[in-house]
């Protein structure tokens, strides 16, 4: 069975360009090498910190969501953790929304609202 993650990881602010595409091009071999897809690649580009992190104010951000078994996730965790570059990263499982009558007529009552 296949699930949905995402895994969002931050980069040293001092990296180079190609280190990052480096980086991220690496993720997503790795996702592809165990036997996993890349749904979506979104780059955030550099931010503020919430608090410091090896000294650093700011990181890149990158978002990766991809689907696969669940031994996947610990196989990029490894590359990223590895790499030292990599500040943090957190991987989260996505949950799958089963659309009920229910929640069909609570859409409309919403879509109702916003007009």
């Amino acid at each position: 069975m296949s699930n949905l993650y995402e895994i969002v990881f931050i980069v040293k602010p001092d990296a180079l360009e190609e280190t990052l595409k480096g980086i991220i091009q690496k993720a997503v071999t790795t996702i592809e090498g165990l036997k996993g897809s890349v749904v979506n690649v979104d780059e955030w580009g550099k931010r503020k910190l919430a608090y410091p992190i090896q000294r650093y104010h700011e990181g890149y951000y990158a978002l990766i969501s991809f689907s696969g078994d669940a031994s996947l996730p610990k196989g990029i965790e490894r590359m990223l953790k590895l790499n030292e570059n990599c500040l943090r990263f957190q991987t989260v499982r996505q949950q799958k929304v089963q659309k009920t009558p229910a929640s069909k007529d609570a859409e409309k009552t919403v879509e109702a609202k916003n007009v």
